[in-house]
């Protein structure tokens, strides 16, 4: 009977350790704030897309694209393309992904949904290049391939910008 006494007093104690550790594991794995409603979806959806564009300017990508080198971080090869005529005299570039770099790109939510390893300095950069992207990925029907490729655009002194063509 004094082992059982015994272990429960253990188990008794224990309790308080292991709700703290739980407690720092959630902070840790930054559970502050859910992904934004509808992200996996769009996940899936860009999972399907042969190529995807972002108009922007080249330094919101830069910004936005991560540095922390991981292995998901695929979006990070693609290399914005200046733009001709006023939209790139205004700096704006024209990034391609592929469908799986904008999955790794849209992956790179922390920074908008406020998780501990988020970086607070460009919470709001984050935040609009997903509201910009994440309408766009939206009206994509699975199963009925997009008759150009889809574009977002975040420029909002102008309407939406039609990249000029590369000269051959």
């Amino acid at each position: 009977m004094l082992m059982i006494t015994d272990s429960r007093r253990g188990r008794r104690r224990a309790a308080p350790t292991v709700l703290a550790a739980v407690a720092a594991l959630a902070l840790l794995t930054g559970c502050a704030d859910e992904p934004p409603a509808g992200h996996s979806e769009r996940l899936q959806k860009a999972a399907g897309l042969s190529s995807f564009k972002i108009t922007c300017t080249k330094d919101l990508w830069e910004r936005t694209k991560d540095g922390r080198k991981r292995k998901e971080d695929s979006h990070e090869d693609a290399k914005p393309r200046k733009l001709h005529g006023s939209s790139g005299d205004r700096g704006m570039v024209e990034v391609t992904l592929t469908g799986p770099q904008l999955v790794d790109y849209l992956k790179v939510e922390e920074d908008i949904s406020g998780g501990a390893f988020a970086d607070g300095s460009i919470e709001e950069l984050s935040r609009r290049m997903y509201e910009a992207i994440a309408p766009v990925v939206g009206r994509i029907e699975r199963g009925k391939p997009p008759t150009e490729v889809p574009v977002a655009v975040v420029d909002d002194a102008v309407g939406p910008v039609k990249p000029s063509s590369s000269p051959a």
